[in-house]
């Protein structure tokens, strides 16, 4: 009979649900709101872009406050509370300039919270060998599952301003979560000596390798997410059965997550960035040969490999290789990376879609490709310095 989760994993796993029940509200229906505004599509393309400018340019800076006396507690309660004093101002903007730069801000305000949740799980992780990463990071998974149904519901009820009105409340939900989760002072919070070394080292070799390789792989989406469902229509596939391919992706992330999510503070992950790679090389070469229902349903699967366990790997290998000093500013300098190649490869895909249809796909899968063969050279950089593995240096 399988044991009951601890104190610690249920307090854990509820800081991943509720910061990922409020993306769930933003990412599919935000736009949504946007147009109610009567936005011109092309500002509506701008505004949706500017999260991912600003994660690429704030994630890093940001997070490394959680190496400082600030510490990861403070930077969670001030990035929800942050959300609640912006989202309102929305409902009362009338200027599109006014709605841009206030987007912004709330885009500052979200930058920290999933790398920070990932922070403080990890190191809970790494501490307590009874917690399993995967299971509570799946909790977000299914968060944001049970997010979208519960918004399209409000605004079919509504109307789109219950968006911003329920994106103004939601953040109660995640400063409840890290005030249960995260310590107010102790474990989290870096020595004095831990706090000048995090200003003075750098992040070993081996791990920028790691880094760049599964930020690449998770870039390597950019396609699928911008234009998965405007290819599928073309293919005359009916509305409901996209939707089928999208929820067997999260479904088939959701297993992975609570089956491999063990990996963390145990082993390097290197491996499962290895298989997460090689699987979106395979996924989207596939993707561009125009397959039918069945074979494309069995793709979507694959986002349990290509986007689950290249996650779960780099969160390993973020774990077992970055110095203890610095933990928060790797986090951050991933989230920075893998925005940076997700914001690139989607820019690119609305260019080559536009001249090559299905051919997008394939352009993703060299990105693949790429972060495959880093993870490999820093799986061989370890074998050659065993004594690294494990030590963060």
């Amino acid at each position: 009979m399988p044991s009951l989760p601890s104190a610690a994993a249920i307090r854990l796993s509820a800081l991943h649900a509720a910061s990922f029940f409020s993306h769930g509200f933003y990412l599919p229906f935000f736009p949504l709101w946007l147009k109610s505004r009567d936005l011109d599509p092309a500002l509506i393309g701008i505004v949706v872009a500017i999260p991912i400018v600003v994660r690429i340019l704030a994630t890093a800076p940001l997070l490394s406050l959680a190496d400082r006396s600030f510490g990861p507690r403070r930077l969670l309660l001030a990035s929800h509370l942050g959300q609640m004093a912006v989202f309102p101002l929305l409902l009362l903007a009338t200027n599109d300039i006014v709605i841009v730069g206030l987007v912004g801000l709330v885009a500052v305000a979200q930058a920290a919270v999933i790398p920070g949740n990932d922070l403080v799980t990890t190191v809970a992780v790494q501490r307590d060998p009874g917690l399993h990463y995967g299971r509570l990071r799946g909790w977000g998974s299914i968060s944001f599952f049970v997010a979208n149904i519960v918004a399209g519901y409000l605004v079919g009820a509504f109307g789109a301003d219950a968006i911003p009105v329920a994106l103004t409340v939601i953040p109660l939900l995640g400063i409840g979560a890290t005030l249960a989760a995260v310590p107010a002072h102790g474990a989290d919070r870096p020595s004095k000596d831990d706090r000048q070394a995090a200003s003075a080292a750098g992040l070993p070799l081996v791990l920028w390798l790691v880094m760049i390789g599964a930020a690449m792989t998770q870039g390597a989406h950019g396609a699928l997410n911008a234009f998965a469902s405007i290819y599928w229509q073309s293919q005359g596939f009916a509305d409901s059965v996209i939707g089928y391919f999208w929820a067997a992706g999260v479904i088939a992330e959701i297993v992975v997550f609570m089956m491999l999510g063990s990996a963390v503070g145990r082993t390097s992950g290197l491996g499962l960035i290895l298989i997460g790679s090689a699987a979106a090389t395979f996924r989207f070469g596939m993707m561009s040969l125009h397959p039918g229902p069945a074979v494309t349903l069995g793709l979507q699967t694959l986002h349990s490999l290509t986007f689950g366990a290249s996650h779960i790997g780099a969160m390993a290998a973020l774990t077992a290789l970055a110095p203890p000093h610095a933990k928060g500013r790797a986090q951050g300098i991933y989230g920075s990376l893998a925005a940076l190649f997700t914001a690139a490869s989607t820019i690119a895909s609305g260019m080559i879609y536009k001249e090559a249809g299905a051919a997008v796909f394939a352009a993703m899968a060299p990105l693949g490709a790429a972060g495959f063969l880093l993870t490999f050279a820093a799986g061989r950089m370890l074998k050659a310095q065993p004594q690294r593995a494990g030590s963060g240096g």
